[in-house]
């Protein structure tokens, strides 16, 4: 029999939506009483090995299989949580991509909602974006094809269906992408203007891809950061009812586990960042005061490295940071996220404190590294972890002898088609996502200038689809070095300006018409309508076409 369901919750959409009319407070007494009497108990055991998600490549034609189902897992000790997963019960591979590669993802949803699949960051055809225009209906297998080309980063992907992925990725469904640039592909020709887009950006290096740690498992770790809200019997809660930004939960789990440890015979580590929490922002740094240094952001490398105390990450953004690793081992923590000048500091998740992975030399009565349970898949290999070669490798950061650039980016200017971007509420420019309205057209190769503007109080962040973007100014003040590379998603601080400069790739072969999405990434204000729609190289009424084509324009 099929595990149960998390039964939903009601939020503030679901009242004023219910039976289509105003409800009387006697009425909603019933409903208000059960959502009081939902208590979250929060989850702190330590001393869990860290798991290592499996890695999924593609087979020698290119091909990769994806399957969404449900599953269970335990957050609290010797109590099962109902969750889903993508071939497995919690979370789901790592899938390793190569730039240049062709792919062809065949996606399976055995759940019984239909959901989408989004390739976060990825610059790829509307067609295979994982838009909620197409979703993928219970029981249906789809196949995408697409063709990577931009720079070697960490990215991750996750489930966009309409007004439902707060609840799915929740759930457990999401994982993380690496692409790796390995080649050195050359770049296309970047535009008159000197601007150019990720596409056309120059691969890294090769004597940086080399002496940057890249063992899978071992010097190069994938770290997915997510909290949740349980009941004592293990029943995973929605968003907090009075939540201005979403879910907030006192459980964090670090790659699907609590109170995660990673053993390791290295002294660096390359960690892979990603905040997979729906709103939680979380300012990493190490228990020991010593430093980050920080070496790549969402779309690929920095110019250099950074050398920070802490770096903030807000829901779906991703940084790469390298650590060293004492004989006593170190604690990577979250305290004192920067989310500017926010009204309630702590109702935003601002003041809370929690361990993210205690890392310990091998050797030291730590737990022993482990890999994630999945199914086998075609092109799925597993590392478990363990050190390749038994070597310690370069003692310190300074060992490893990267060279003073890491990698070279595109001219930036401020010239280019300027868009305004509002966001107030749970709406950008004023209006609430339409699936039958286009908000914007833009042409490939074109310079265009956003400027994201927070009118709220409160937090909110911004995400575009099938673009990286670089930070012109956040408040008429140049970024901080660890956010001057590629990014696809950032943090717009409460009552503050942020200037985007973007340039959009073209994708000749996609014939779907259909358009891409820009929306803040708090899944709440997200579902709740925060989003809109723009086309590249289409005309909006050739998007609208497709849209009526779908059957998803509503």
């Amino acid at each position: 029999m099929s595990p149960r369901l998390p039964a939903p919750t009601l939020d503030r959409r679901g009242l004023l939506r219910a039976g289509g009319a105003l409800l009387s407070v006697a009425a909603l007494a019933p409903v208000l009483a059960s959502c009081s009497s939902e208590t979250e108990v929060p989850v702190t055991a330590g001393g869990t090995p860290l798991p290592i998600p499996p890695l999924l490549e593609p087979d020698a034609d290119g091909r990769l299989a994806l399957t969404a189902a449900r599953g269970t897992a335990q957050f609290i000790p010797d109590v099962a949580t109902d969750t889903w997963g993508y071939n497995g019960d919690y979370l789901g591979p790592t899938i390793r991509l190569q730039r240049g590669r062709p792919v062809e993802a065949s996606i399976t949803n055995d759940t019984d909602e239909e959901t989408t699949v989004h390739w976060h960051g990825l610059l790829v055809p509307a067609h295979a974006d994982g838009g909620p225009h197409d979703p993928i209906l219970p029981g249906e297998t789809r196949t995408i094809a697409f063709t990577p080309d931009q720079p070697a980063t960490t990215l991750w992907y996750h489930p966009h269906p309409h007004e439902i992925t707060a609840q799915q990725v929740r759930r457990g469904l999401a994982g993380m992408l690496i692409l790796d640039d390995a080649d050195g592909h050359a770049p296309g020709s970047a535009p008159a203007d000197g601007m150019a887009s990720a596409a056309e950006a120059a691969s890294p290096a090769a004597d940086v891809l080399t002496a940057l740690p890249h063992e899978y498992g071992v010097d190069d770790i994938p770290v997915i950061i997510q909290d949740m809200r349980l009941t004592e019997d293990g029943e995973m809660l929605g968003h907090n009812f009075n939540s201005e930004v979403g879910l907030l939960g006192q459980t964090v789990v670090t790659n699907g586990v609590v109170g995660a440890v990673h053993t390791t015979d290295r002294r660096v580590l390359r960690l892979r960042l990603l905040n997979g929490s729906q709103a939680r922002s979380y300012g990493l740094r190490l228990e020991s005061g010593a430093p980050l240094t920080v070496i790549g952001s969402d779309g690929g490398l920095l110019e250099a490295p950074v050398e920070v105390e802490a770096i903030s990450l807000s829901p779906a953004e991703r940084a790469e940071v390298l650590v060293e690793v004492p004989d006593e081992g170190v604690t990577l923590i979250s305290s004192q996220p920067d989310l500017g000048n926010v009204a309630d500091s702590e109702a935003s998740g601002g003041e809370d404190e929690f361990t993210i992975l205690r890392l310990e030399r091998a050797g030291a009565g730590a737990a022993e590294p482990t890999t994630a349970s999945a199914e086998p898949t075609a092109g799925t290999r597993t590392d478990n972890g363990e050190a390749g070669d038994g070597a310690a490798g370069p003692a310190s950061i300074a060992d490893l002898g990267l060279p003073a650039v890491l990698a070279t980016f595109p001219e930036v200017s401020d010239r280019g088609q300027q868009r305004q971007m509002n966001l107030r509420g749970r709406q950008i420019n004023g209006k609430s996502m339409d699936m039958g309205r286009i908000d914007l057209e833009a042409t490939s190769h074109q310079p265009e200038i956003w400027q994201v503007s927070n009118l709220d109080s409160s937090p909110h962040n911004f995400h575009i689809h099938n673009a990286q973007f670089r930070i012109l100014d956040i408040g008429g003040q140049a970024p901080p070095p660890a956010m001057a590379g590629w990014k696809d998603t950032v943090y717009t601080p409460p009552q503050r300006d942020m200037r985007l400069a973007v340039v959009f790739p073209s994708h000749e072969d996609d014939h779907s018409n259909l358009p891409y999405m820009f929306h803040c990434h708090l899944m709440l204000h997200e579902d709740d309508g925060m989003m809109g729609h723009f086309t590249v190289d289409v005309s909006a009424q050739d998007a609208l076409a497709a849209l009526e084509g779908t059957g998803h324009q509503h």
